[in-house]
């Protein structure tokens, strides 16, 4: 087992108090017409999480926090009480319903078993190679992905491609992506190993918090990757036939990518949160991408508190301790020692603070640019036109959506040749560079809520993106345009994986931000809307699979409201402490949510 070292808070220093600012959102009345600046009248979601506000933590309440940043694997299940409904619920609410992704991605799907199953997989996975399953686990998850596939990578299949030639080679590449999981762009196809590994660190976390420390995750993605894949491939496909996947998973190339054993552990390995427990995890539900750096890439029409720059800044000392928690990370999904993994995992910091920083961001700012100047350039007529020239105002939009604001950048990356000496499969690298990113992006996040003045929203907010690391493979793949890694490690023949940004501010992104992932009417299409649990965990009981809340009853369904950890009350409201209509839920069927599972 590879050490992790702990991790240390570093509260941030808040700006003037003439220039704390939060963001002031009001339901607007119906003459008016909504922007994202607006709180919608009310919500409409199975989702647990609806419209959240970060929760103030004391450097107590946040050192507290720390261990979820560096948890070893268990060493042994014990038995423990039967599950509830409820305790399963909350845990996916931390978990699979709410992964910190680098894009909005909904392509994994959960298939979770209980004790009798539970010990069928791990006859299984004893005998697949890379796999040190535990006896006793309490139940057993089985994670499905796909791959990554949106109106994106819709456009991509136009990129590329000879005036003439195009009319066969974009048909070819459509049957290619269809029937042999081609991808347009390499980055396209390291997208869904980059969610497992970020999904993976996040199990560790979530089943950790949702049992107040009495339980721990053993993750197994080893077998899933490479060569283990291959050479597992006979047991993968008796894990699959426990899944009894669907016509339209099989379909859409589902595959067994992840085995989470859950189990209940002895005292001395489980985390102690001194009652903290429901607090943070609220907290982690209420953490997601910010892209506004107020008076850097705000809108004209956007309100006063986003027009102003503060002075804020992020401390060194901060961004040491984010990168510990991301070598952490590293070292925990590869093995590798720390030392080495330094070496392996290539992290580039852009610094907006300095003269040098500044230039590099515009530099980059322009490569990105040049590459969607040349898609669109080069987007056959023949498909664009017909559209109203649908596809290249896609690609155009592109260019705000992947916009690079924040004090600290970090561009983060792998060396293929460096990891083929080493003898590290690919796949397994890049989960670990997904779990890294989120999981040093989350102790930015949790430093963020140490001691949030009045009137302020957060003190620091991150966001993960995908998006400038494909434009610049668009670049790289058809253009000859240089590696985001190769201005300084060009040297190390660097593919650059995901580009994470640290802002020091005091208000959250406008509301229409969140919208996006909860209402498909808010260019939500576009992206993953906020699931609900019934539509990616499926759990096994008496003999079959049944959606996790979701009760049918004669011509009548009903859905999760629940939002997870509501008494904790960290929901929007506008200034006067009027509420988004349903935003707080409802609370599921009491009987049936401490319903004991598998008893």
């Amino acid at each position: 087992m590879v050490e992790q070292k702990l991790l240390t808070i570093v509260p941030i220093t808040p700006p003037p108090k003439e220039q704390i600012v939060a963001r002031r959102a009001f339901h607007y009345p119906p003459q008016l017409p909504p922007d994202r600046y607006a709180l919608p009248q009310s919500i409409q979601s199975a989702s647990p999480i609806g419209y959240r506000t970060r929760i103030s933590l004391t450097e107590e309440e946040a050192t507290l926090a720390m261990p979820l940043l560096s948890i070893d694997p268990p060493k042994a299940f014990v038995s423990g009480p039967a599950i509830t409904e409820q305790a399963l619920f909350e845990e996916a609410s931390l978990s699979i319903l709410s992964s910190r992704q680098s894009t909005n991605y909904h392509g994994q799907n959960q298939r979770t078993f209980g004790p009798s199953e539970s010990q069928k997989i791990f006859e299984i996975l004893k005998k697949m190679k890379g796999c040190t399953p535990l006896e006793n686990s309490a139940y057993t998850h089985i994670i499905l992905s796909k791959p990554y596939r949106t109106p994106f990578t819709m456009l991509l299949t136009l990129a590329g491609h000879k005036p003439l030639l195009s009319l066969l080679t974009v048909p070819w590449r459509i049957i290619q992506k269809k029937f042999f999981k081609a991808v347009d762009i390499p980055t396209i196809g390291y997208l869904q190993d980059l969610h497992l590994g970020i999904l993976a660190d996040t199990f560790e976390r979530a089943v950790a918090l949702s049992s107040n420390g009495q339980r721990k995750a053993l993750v197994h993605s080893l077998p899933f990757c490479g060569k283990n894949q291959k050479e597992n491939q006979k047991y993968i496909q008796e894990l699959e036939a426990l899944c009894a996947l669907s016509t339209k998973e099989k379909s859409e190339a589902c595959e067994v990518s992840m085995v989470v054993q859950v189990g209940y552990v002895q005292t001395q390995e489980q985390l102690s949160f001194q009652g903290l427990d429901r607090k943070l995890a609220a907290n982690f539900l209420a953490f997601r991408s910010e892209r506004i750096q107020p008076g850097v890439n705000h809108e004209p029409k956007a309100p006063a508190q986003y027009q102003q720059r503060q002075e804020m800044d992020v401390p060194e000392e901060l961004t040491v301790m984010a990168g510990r928690a991301g070598y952490n990370a590293f070292c925990r999904w590869t093995g590798v020692d720390r030392e080495r993994a330094k070496d392996l995992l290539l992290l580039d910091r852009v610094d907006v603070l300095t003269a040098n920083g500044k230039e590099r961001l515009r530099k980059i700012r322009r490569a990105l640019g040049e590459a969607t100047d040349c898609l669109i350039r080069d987007l056959p007529l023949w498909i664009d036109l017909p559209t109203g020239k649908a596809f290249s105002k896609n690609a155009a939009r592109g260019r705000k959506a992947f916009a690079l604001t924040g004090q600290r950048i970090y561009i983060t990356g792998l060396s293929k040749t460096e990891l083929e000496k080493e003898g590290i499969d690919w796949s397994v690298a890049v989960r670990a560079c997904g779990a890294a990113t989120a999981r040093a992006s989350l102790y930015a996040e949790i430093m963020g809520c140490i001691n949030i003045p009045e009137g302020a929203d957060l003190l620091a907010g991150t966001c993960i993106m995908a998006g400038p690391v494909n434009q610049n493979d668009i670049g790289k793949t058809y253009y000859g345009h240089p590696d985001l890694l190769d201005e300084t490690l060009s040297h190390r023949n660097p593919t650059s994986l995901l580009v994470w940004t640290l802002k020091a501010k005091t208000i959250a992104d406008p509301i229409g931000n969140e919208e996006q992932l909860l209402n498909a009417k808010k260019k939500g299409a576009l992206v993953d809307l906020r699931c609900g649990p019934h539509q990616v965990v499926q759990v096994y009981e008496d003999t079959h699979f049944k959606p996790m809340r979701k009760i049918n009853q004669g011509e009548h369904t009903t859905l999760n409201h629940e939002r997870a950890f509501a008494e904790i009350g960290n929901f929007v409201k506008d200034p006067n402490g009027v509420a988004i209509e349903d935003n707080l839920g409802q609370a599921w069927d009491a009987k049936e949510a401490q319903r004991k599972l598998w008893s």
